[in-house]
């Protein structure tokens, strides 16, 4: 397909259309005449390439939608947390705005920079989902400023991130895990945190409440289905991905230290997680 073809479908100008080649997100063919010769795939992605732009992304991130389809969920995401950061730094220039003291500005620039540190590294050291998904899970205890000791500790978890090798996994896992986060916005992950949060508040009520789901889920665990499903794969590898870089030796305590929040919900985790194993003892040994 000629290049005026290419332009009537997809509405593009010549200038747009190879200015895409040269980023390298179409790859038409180029003739012994020096004329390129576009394939519909090439019409295909400029078309979404054409929409994408009018959502508001970046070349960037639209080379690496293009380079995988699976990554819109992660995409999404992205902008999501870009929005967050944005709201933080409005919020900010309204207390500017309406006068107020330059120590309770500084807190909240604090806490904004932190967010953004953090979330910056996870993505690095768990592309994808996982570091959307680690990121949801600690966000919310991010919501104060860091002490002197708690700058110390948040400048050795992130310098500990920025030194993990990448979390390596299939293009198959990749894809089924982008398929399965597709269903998780930020919302819905922040709402997971709640309810997880909720939870350990009282172990042996939330318990009861949900015997019969948590029993289901035990004996999904216990299934072949589960044993030869992907999501087992992974978490296998992510568990000993975990141990090998001793992330519970090492990042746990360093949060502890700059998130007294965090610190609160870690101990009351542990103690969950013993009354669970408990109650769970109780249950089956009744049976």
């Amino acid at each position: 397909m000629q290049r005026k073809e290419v332009q009537k479908q997809t509405g593009l100008t010549r200038k747009a259309i190879i200015y895409y080649e040269e980023k390298g997100l179409i790859h038409p063919v180029k003739l012994e005449n020096g004329y390129r010769e576009y394939s519909e795939k090439d019409v295909a992605i400029l078309i979404q390439i054409s929409l994408l732009r009018k959502l508001g992304m970046t070349i960037s991130e639209i080379g690496q939608y293009v380079s995988d389809e699976n990554s819109l969920a992660s995409l999404l995401r992205n902008k999501e947390h870009q929005l967050d950061m944005e709201k933080s730094r409005l919020e900010i220039l309204t207390m500017m705005l309406h006068g107020a003291n330059k120590d309770q500005i500084n807190e909240k620039i604090n806490v904004l920079e932190a967010e953004e540190s953090m979330y910056s590294q996870l993505k690095r050291a768990f592309p994808g989902y996982f570091g959307d998904m680690l990121f949801a899970t600690y966000q919310p205890f991010f919501n104060q400023p860091l002490d002197n000791e708690g700058k110390e500790a948040f400048r050795q978890y992130i310098e500990y991130l920025d030194d993990l090798p990448p979390f390596e996994i299939s293009q198959e896992e990749k894809k089924y895990i982008e398929n399965m986060s597709s269903y998780f916005d930020r919302q819905t992950l922040q709402a997971i945190h709640q309810t997880k949060q909720e939870a350990i508040e009282n172990v042996e009520i939330w318990f009861k409440d949900n015997k019969d789901i948590l029993a289901q889920y035990k004996s999904y665990k216990n299934s072949e289905a589960y044993r030869k499903s992907p999501m087992k794969q992974i978490q296998d590898k992510l568990q000993v991905y975990m141990k090998q870089n001793k992330y519970y030796e090492i990042a746990i305590p360093l949060m502890c230290k700059f998130s007294k929040s965090y610190d609160s919900y870690y101990k009351k985790l542990l103690k969950a997680n013993e009354q669970y194993i408990h109650c769970t003892q109780d249950i089956y040994s009744k049976e």
